[in-house]
């Protein structure tokens, strides 16, 4: 899934677009290349839902991918020209519509974003993230309600022993972090760093687990359901959370961990760390990114 993530997130403009075309990027496990039918107007051909589908079920059973549409393929599955739409940002909310009729069940977190040609075209094309889905198998209701996977060779049907496979796992969990940061008021230096997770799988979640990485001039003062461990890791600030006896049932409510009082120089601002969680039966997740202040009222 962070293969797909970060390809995504480099295509942004025509340029990148021009760029799959100019080097003639093959389709991949993560990649697929999709025409229009008809390339004159926003709405979904019967071909285009199929597709659509298709890409769907295909990536979420597997792990995951981008779908860019208004490329044209060789023999070869490599981009070879480009077939831009028109209204393209029409093309892109139906698509939108059509994510709940598409594949069952719903698959989560799918991204779709318009490229335009230009900033004064209506011409252009649209990306697709579908992640790695935590509830397959899923399966393509517009594709001959099939069960489809990715392989390197393209998207293939599942056989029905894949499917008893798919079928016979048990539900996952699928741990959702909710992060919050507050600094103390006035002059004191201390901001309060909490954790919580929200399980919206389908089985209870065990083991739960979680650590965090901060820069090297954060000071951690203190913390509460983690253990500072910054003495045991060279020097580098890190905290980790661990629960062999606890679990986090499968429903909409969050559940806090704990919390880390930090100190820095930089009170106030965003804050930069990387933090990892996992459970029993579900792949590790990574955040690394920024978390912004809220007010001490908030």
């Amino acid at each position: 899934m962070e293969q797909a993530s970060a390809l995504y997130e480099a295509i942004i403009r025509f340029d990148d677009v021009e760029q799959l075309v100019h080097d003639r990027v093959k389709e991949d496990i993560h990649l697929e290349f999709k025409m229009k039918k008809d390339r004159r107007g926003p709405d979904l051909d019967v071909s285009d839902a199929w597709q659509f589908s298709r890409a769907l079920s295909g990536f979420a059973n597997s792990d995951g991918g981008v779908l860019l549409w208004g490329i044209e393929t060789d023999k070869e599955e490599r981009a070879c020209k480009m077939k831009p739409i028109s209204s393209v940002v029409d093309f892109e909310a139906r698509l939108k519509k059509s994510l709940v009729n598409s594949v069952q069940p719903f698959v989560d977190n799918v991204k779709i974003e318009s490229i335009l040609q230009s900033s004064d075209s209506r011409d252009g094309y649209v990306k697709v993230l579908i992640p790695r889905s935590e509830k397959t198998p899923h399966r393509a209701m517009l594709a001959d309600r099939e069960y489809f996977r990715r392989s390197t060779e393209g998207f293939y049907r599942l056989e029905h022993f894949d499917l008893e496979d798919a079928f016979g796992r048990r539900p996952h969990p699928v741990l959702v972090l909710q992060l919050r940061l507050i600094p103390r008021p006035g002059e004191d230096p201390h901001e309060e760093l909490s954790f919580c997770l929200r399980n919206d799988g389908r089985s209870i979640a065990r083991y739960v687990g979680c650590v965090c990485e901060f820069p090297a001039d954060v000071v951690i003062a203190s913390t509460h359901g983690f253990s500072n461990n910054t003495g045991l890791n060279q020097g580098r600030p890190i905290a980790t959370y661990a629960d062999n006896f606890g679990v986090i049932h499968a429903s909409p409510i969050m559940s806090a961990l704990g919390s880390i009082t930090i100190r820095r120089s930089a009170k106030g601002t965003p804050l930069s760390l990387t933090v990892r969680w996992y459970c029993d039966g579900m792949t590790e997740r990574v955040y690394t990114g920024t978390i912004a202040p809220e007010s001490a009222a908030g």
